[in-house]
């Protein structure tokens, strides 16, 4: 028999070949598939391109060629926005990934007050978000009472109250009557008027 050429690929002949392959059908289809990668390592490719068939159209035999987004499948980026957020999906996110991703915004954590929000994230009855100049933040802070002022803190609500004015009832134009200030001086008011101290 024959000796064919020796494969650059395996460094076997023909007779080789036959010893393990069943026929020479079998040998002649290695000698074909290696002639085609002997042919295909030397060609001069270009950086970035493939061995791939046409991009489209006919079928044809392969060549290096660069790729292109045809021959990679895509999904899409997608995104829910929540309330407050919404985020702008820039480029092509219909095709612009190998599997779909989907996003989902919302609050994490307190908002703060460079923000926008308060910085606090509980409170008690009464109390109040007062301005802090030490950060430029805001402080929670309930109302102090005084002297014949009571301040009563509920859910939702502040209720002041005058006490300890006798029997002056100030809610009535005209009123009279007296009471006793926190250094023991005593007012008295006639129809509204304010006539001694003592």
């Amino acid at each position: 028999m024959a000796t064919a050429p020796i494969s650059r690929r395996l460094n076997l002949t023909r007779d080789q070949l036959a010893l393990f392959l069943e026929d020479q059908q079998q040998i002649r289809q290695f000698e074909l598939l290696f002639s085609t990668l002997d042919g295909i390592a030397n060609q001069n490719v270009n950086a970035g391109e493939v061995y791939a068939g046409p991009a489209s159209g006919t079928a044809t035999p392969p060549t290096f060629r660069a790729l292109v987004q045809s021959d990679i499948p895509s999904q899409a980026l997608t995104r829910t926005n929540d309330t407050n957020v919404t985020l702008t999906l820039g480029g092509n996110p219909t095709n612009a990934l190998l599997a779909a991703v989907s996003l989902t915004l919302a609050w994490a954590g307190q908002l703060s007050v460079a923000r926008g929000g308060t910085g606090q994230n509980s409170f008690t009855n009464g109390q109040l978000l007062i301005g802090n100049s030490t950060g430029n933040t805001l402080t929670k802070a309930t109302l102090t009472q005084g002297a014949n002022i009571t301040i009563t803190n509920s859910a939702g609500a502040i209720t002041i109250a005058v006490s300890g004015l006798g029997s002056m009832a100030f809610q009535n134009t005209g009123a009279s009557g007296s009471f006793t200030t926190v250094d023991l001086k005593t007012v008295t008011v006639v129809n509204g008027i304010i006539t001694t101290i003592i």
